[in-house]
């Protein structure tokens, strides 16, 4: 059994839709499969105290929520095609950006757009890190902070019929 080095990613490959025609088919995948997904949210920009599994930043600069994936909202995003698979462009990590889902509508099949274009199209809502703490609260049921995590209080403890086992300190949430 013989160890070959693994070779360095390819760039994204684009054929032209004479040459899908001509071929009699279109063999690629339209779809991002789960590890580029993975890697796609991996290599985005992370957000500045927030965690990195929860939180990124789409390629416009807006912040995003791993769990709003596929919905509409200013939190929400897709996985995009950067040369859009209608023109050509291959679904692998390479050509995979994350896009808030408005700016991702507004794209829509256009390629070379520059980052600046592609913030017009953002939603003009910019949340206060206390907003990002109680939605995250709403989705994961805890905020977690890169080596810090929250834990809320319950009603029976802030009423003082409950003493939690745990030592780690009640948020600041209201």
């Amino acid at each position: 059994m013989s160890s070959t080095p693994s070779a360095p990613p390819s760039p994204p490959r684009h054929r032209s839709g004479v040459d899908r025609i001509n071929s009699g088919k279109d063999d690629r995948p339209r779809f991002f499969d789960t590890m580029v997904k993975k890697l796609c949210w991996s290599k985005a920009d992370t957000v500045q105290g927030r965690h990195p599994d929860r939180w990124r930043k789409d390629a416009a600069g807006n912040i995003v929520c791993k769990r709003f994936c596929n919905c509409q909202g200013c939190l929400c995003f897709e996985y995009d095609h950067i040369v859009p698979y209608s023109k050509g462009g291959e679904s692998v990590v390479e050509n995979c950006q994350i896009l808030q889902t408005r700016v991702n509508r507004f794209k829509s099949d256009k390629d070379d757009v520059d980052k600046t274009r592609l913030r017009g199209y953002s939603c003009d809502i910019n949340f206060t890190d206390k907003e990002l703490d109680i939605i995250e609260m709403a989705v994961y049921g805890d905020v977690i902070r890169p080596g810090n995590q929250c834990r809320c209080r319950s009603i029976d403890e802030l009423l003082g019929k409950y003493k939690p086992k745990d030592h780690i300190a009640a948020c600041k949430l209201p």
